[in-house]
């Protein structure tokens, strides 16, 4: 099944390899999220990671996360419409990445399977991305990898006088005819800082070559704000965001409406942090998470119709983290942490054939989810040239639904628990100052959500999703090898992964022989399933001022029970480009010219039901002129030839043969001072 794309991937290869890859690859970029290692860049961890900062994003005019992941290597893109976006790594989606902001766990999880980040992208400060098994560290969850966003928050000052900075900004965009304006505010005056931000952002509907794509706009808001405080080795900060939003849900052509209604999420987080003197404890941290999510989903098949589906969240996140270094050779990091999810909803359905049968019952009866974690890992330097980094974890998760009467499928209490142990072992051979060996083996652990256990409602298309309370945890066992290359003339890495997972949950239509108004598609656990696969990418610069790229993911999967594809992988693709550096007045300028090549699915690797997508190459350009303080300008046109692409992992092109989005023109503005 494979011989054909490893062929394609040989030759992109040979077009691409004397241009090296990687547009997103800085050298001295701090990674927190793959060790919880300050002192390390992104090419000394013993996983692939990549580091994009809000000035990455600013250069090349990214305005979504949808954009933000595509663009990174390794990493795509499942998509329902322009605020609904997950990311996916290696194959893996869905629950089975782990994201968090400023290193607490998102609660992002919505019935019907569109999922949707509620993080403002001009919230911003960097994105750290640990593409394979994070559990060590962050828990049940990061079979497939860990997605951490840095929030902005207010620089440091040693001034004794308040000092007060910002910026303001507005964009523009052609296609949906998209509108953005945005505020960001910081001060600072010794111990003490503190900041606040705004961004309004309104767009029509996408516009494909071909057409209109239905219930495919946004308008919201959102507002962060946090205050931070640092005496001697003690540091305490309390940060906040909050986001509303009608958000269009991609929906079948005939549909008056489908829509989440004044979405809202809620976030507030605060952490200590005590720093050591070069002791034994190096820092301690104990950090509190609290996050409100409100999801009202109004779906209205035809005029007079109607479903209504609330769906109220609550979680609280804790950890307490050390931070030890016994001697120069080991740094220890240990600690617990623990979460508790809540969850009810309502469900109100008029003039439908169900709706006798189904108005007034809830979608997931009241239900909670409660884990705790215990957690070490210890980094070994053997040497100059070696690092090893082992860890070892332990997780417990308790899930319980109260019922509820028929016809809701759980009709009395039901509780579950899942433990598991997991563990990594990685090593780092350092070849010189920039380049190196690196080997990693993970065993992670994931206990299914409440979504996939209790919920029985609407799916996206036509028919029901319906939970299982008797799944069984997912494990996988993942592994990478990969070789990172630097020079002052190029930058690239190269790897390999092999992920097995036992218990893999996926949704099955389970009775494909009824009208699909009466599809029943069902959590299940795949007894076995592994992902497979490669990532290329690098840089070459001719000189001070002009450089190449290129980047290229690979990834398969089979159920091994019966050797049939997995679902919901997607094609090869890989992207390679241009970009010159340089000075215009006091303005740093760059222009760039990327294109992206997406391979077709042949029909053999294709999972159930599934629609392969034609191949295609697009082609994008940009410019941006950035200075320290004073007015800013970013340039865009994506899909330069105004091309019809189909994206095998939007939901509305599987299921309703919608294009994707045609010729979009981008101007962002900003005013720093």
């Amino acid at each position: 099944m494979l011989k054909n794309r490893y062929l394609s991937m040989a030759t992109l290869l040979l077009i691409s390899t004397h241009l090296n890859a990687n547009e997103n690859m800085i050298l001295d970029d701090i990674v927190i999220t793959a060790t919880q290692n300050p002192e390390l860049n992104s090419h000394e961890t013993p996983v692939l990671s990549d580091v994009i900062s809000a000035e990455s994003m600013n250069e090349k005019s990214i305005s979504s996360l949808h954009e933000l992941f595509e663009q990174t290597p390794g990493v795509d893109a499942k998509t329902a419409g322009p605020g609904s976006v997950m990311p996916m790594i290696r194959g893996l989606s869905d629950e089975q990445v782990l994201v968090l902001v400023d290193g607490v766990r998102l609660s992002d999880e919505r019935p019907g399977g569109n999922h949707i980040l509620s993080i403002n992208p001009k919230q911003i400060e960097r994105v750290e991305i640990v593409k394979g098994s994070g559990s060590v560290l962050y828990g049940a969850g990061a079979i497939g990898g860990v997605v951490n966003f840095i929030t902005k928050k207010a620089k440091k000052s040693q001034s004794e006088t308040l000092e007060i900075s910002g910026e303001v900004g507005a964009g523009y965009e052609s296609n949906q005819n998209a509108k953005d304006a945005n505020l960001h505010l910081e001060a600072a005056s010794k111990d003490l800082s503190f900041y606040l931000g705004a961004d309004k952002r309104k767009t029509d509907n996408i516009q494909s070559p071909d057409e209109e794509i239905k219930f495919s706009d946004y308008d919201g808001e959102t507002y962060w704000g946090g205050v931070a405080y640092t005496k001697e080795n003690w540091s305490a900060e309390i940060n906040g965001w909050q986001t509303e939003a009608d958000i269009g849900i991609t929906a079948p052509r005939t549909f008056k409406s489908d829509y989440y209604k004044d979405e809202k999420q809620s976030m507030l987080n605060s952490k200590v942090t005590y720093k050591g003197d070069g002791n034994f404890l190096e820092q301690f941290d104990l950090q509190l998470g609290w996050q409100e999510h409100n999801r009202h989903r109004i779906r209205e098949p035809k005029e007079g119709s109607l479903v209504d589906i609330n769906v109220d969240k609550e979680s609280k996140t804790a950890r307490a983290q050390f931070v030890l270094k016994p001697n120069d050779a080991h740094r220890i990091t240990t600690g617990v942490d623990t979460f508790d999810e809540s969850l009810s909803s309502t469900r109100v359905m008029k003039n439908l054939p169900p709706a006798a049968k189904f108005n007034g019952v809830p979608v997931m009866a009241p239900s909670t989810r409660t884990g705790v974690g215990v957690f070490v890992q210890d980094e070994t330097e053997i040497g100059e040239n070696i690092k090893i980094t082992t860890g070892l974890r332990y997780d417990t998760t308790e899930s319980k639904t109260e019922g509820s009467a028929a016809p809701y499928f759980i009709t009395n209490q039901r509780a579950v628990t899942n433990d598991d142990i997991s563990g990594s072992l990685g090593v780092v051979y350092k070849l010189d100052e920039m380049s190196n060996l690196y080997a990693n083996i993970g065993r992670a652990f994931r206990s299914p959500t409440l979504i996939e256990r209790y919920f029985f409602g609407p799916h996206d298309a036509p028919g029901q999703d319906k939970g299982n309370p008797d799944l069984k945890a997912e494990t996988s066992l993942n592994s990478d090898i990969g070789l990172r290359l630097g020079s002052e003339k190029y930058q690239a890495s190269l790897g390999f992964f092999y992920n097995r997972v036992d218990n893999m949950i996926r949704k099955i239509l389970t009775n494909p022989n009824v009208t699909p108004a009466q599809y029943i598609y069902e959590y299940q656990n795949i007894h076995d399933a592994r992902l497979y696969g490669m990532e290329f990418d690098g840089a070459y610069y001719f000189n001070d001022s002009l450089s190449a790229f290129a980047s290229l993911n690979l990834a398969d999967g089979e159920n091994t029970t019966d050797n049939r594809p997995l679902n919901g992988i997607a094609p090869l693709r890989t992207r390679y480009g241009l970009e010159y550096y340089g000075m215009l007045e006091a303005y740093e300028s760059v222009l760039g010219l990327s294109a992206e090549t997406v391979l077709k699915k042949e029909e053999s690797e294709l999972g159930i039901a599934e629609k392969s997508t034609p191949s295609y190459t697009t082609f994008d350009l940009y410019a941006s002129f950035i200075q320290e303080e004073g007015v800013n300008v970013s340039l865009r046109i994506d899909n330069l030839f105004d091309r019809t692409t189909y994206d095998f992992l939007s939901y509305g092109y599987q299921a309703l043969d919608y294009a994707s989005m045609g010729r979009n023109v981008k101007v962002m503005m900003d005013y720093k001072f």
